[in-house]
């Protein structure tokens, strides 16, 4: 072990090497470790509590008890996964699974609209899952420093505000959060509802579009006590400007209802969407007619030597009907968890295309435009990737 890491505990006993500090909440009493697993030869994160030693208080136990019990409850692959725990002389130490990666506070990075809202739709699907469960858990506590983020993903963590139960959601002799990212409800202590984590989100999301630290969300909210998005945001898209400004609205009940309401809405904001095949009962006779213009414009431009772009809007049944669409402009659409193997989007445009878990196995993408497509889990064994443009990262 190098000098410096001298002062580490030895947890070797319970079958952990500490590699190093992650981070430490003095006033919290805890610790986090980057650790090895000794049994499955594995990274793991280590957070240690130190109630008697930090000037904490034992009451203090019950409340981190019960982000164990919640971390047990919990299988989702966007919050890392429950390990062990065990109590110390001086309080208990948690293991959780590892995710490399910097925390969406001080990871450094300039977020563009694209990203700002995959990031939002893979923090609501958890949110979803969250809200899903018997009884729903509310997270309390999502701020940029509660997230991380590596090149292709984004988990939720510290679930030590999390509640559960239904008298967990109800006001409480104690107010626990963040200040600028609790809703109004939570920080006057009032009843918490699925609406209350979109409020934190939607903070969350300002800090990202306005590259505002989280200590500097003040400097957003006007003399009526809201976010001013108008003057700050003022050249976002005015759709989505509405939608951010619907769930950060003071009223809970002006709030989407749940994250599945919020998603909803903003995966319509969007003016190309294609419709997955499953969901399409039939194909109607604009649509065959659609799918002959295409079929008679693609011989044509095979016999002019040119490939003209497809007349949106196509359908998911268009696109599979014709196995691919080369030179095609499919920017923004949809295409999650397809089967699109041995396609052929030759010189397509697929900026900010989603291909999460897509199969492109033996497909042509050669030439093509996948600037801002997110990948993640895509299979691209055996792609024709020549002269294609990448994404550097799905964020």
């Amino acid at each position: 072990m190098n000098n410096h890491n001298q002062n580490l505990p030895n947890l070797v006993s319970q079958g952990y090497q500490i590699d190093r500090v992650l981070g430490q909440n003095i006033n919290g009493g805890r610790v986090t470790y980057l650790a090895q697993d000794l049994n499955y030869d594995q990274p793991v994160v280590i957070k240690q509590f130190q109630f008697a030693t930090t000037g904490n208080t034992w009451s203090d136990y019950d409340a981190y008890q019960r982000e164990v019990d919640l971390l047990q409850q919990i299988d989702h692959p966007r919050i890392p996964k429950y390990l062990s725990s065990w109590e110390t002389p001086t309080g208990f130490c948690l293991v959780q699974e590892y995710k490399s990666g910097m925390t969406l506070a001080n990871s450094g990075r300039e977020f563009t609209l694209v990203q700002v809202k995959q990031v939002a739709v893979d923090i609501l699907e958890v949110l979803i899952y969250l809200q899903q469960q018997q009884p729903p858990i509310i997270h309390r506590d999502l701020k940029p420093e509660n997230i991380l983020i590596d090149d292709f993903n984004v988990y939720v963590i510290d679930f030590g505000f999390a509640r559960s139960n239904n008298s967990d959601l109800t006001a409480s002799s104690t107010i626990k959060g963040t200040l600028g990212f609790m809703p109004p409800e939570q920080l006057f202590n009032r009843p918490l509802t699925k609406a209350s984590d979109l409020y934190s989100l939607g903070v969350t999301l300002v800090c990202l579009l306005t590259g505002r630290k989280s200590t500097e969300i003040d400097r957003l909210i006007d003399h009526n006590y809201r976010l001013d998005l108008r003057s700050h945001l003022s050249h976002l898209p005015l759709k989505f400007l509405a939608w951010l400004t619907k769930i950060t609205d003071p009223n809970p009940e002006s709030r989407y209802p749940d994250a599945q309401t919020a998603l909803t809405a903003l995966q319509t904001l969007d003016s190309i969407k294609l419709t997955p095949i499953s969901q399409s009962k039939s194909i109607g006779l604009g649509v065959l007619t659609m799918v002959g213009l295409l079929i008679i414009n693609k011989h044509a431009s095979i016999k002019h030597q040119s490939i003209q772009p497809a007349i949106y809007p196509i359908s998911i049944a268009q696109l599979q009907a014709e196995r691919g669409c080369p030179g095609c402009n499919l920017a923004g659409i949809d295409l999650r968890n397809l089967n699109l193997q041995s396609y052929d989007f030759t010189d397509a445009n697929l900026t900010g295309a989603d291909l999460r878990d897509a199969d492109l196995r033996g497909a042509s993408l050669r030439g093509a435009d996948l600037t801002d497509a997110i990948l993640t889990g895509v299979h691209l064994e055996s792609t024709d990737l020549r002269g294609a443009t990448l994404p550097d990262s799905k964020f």
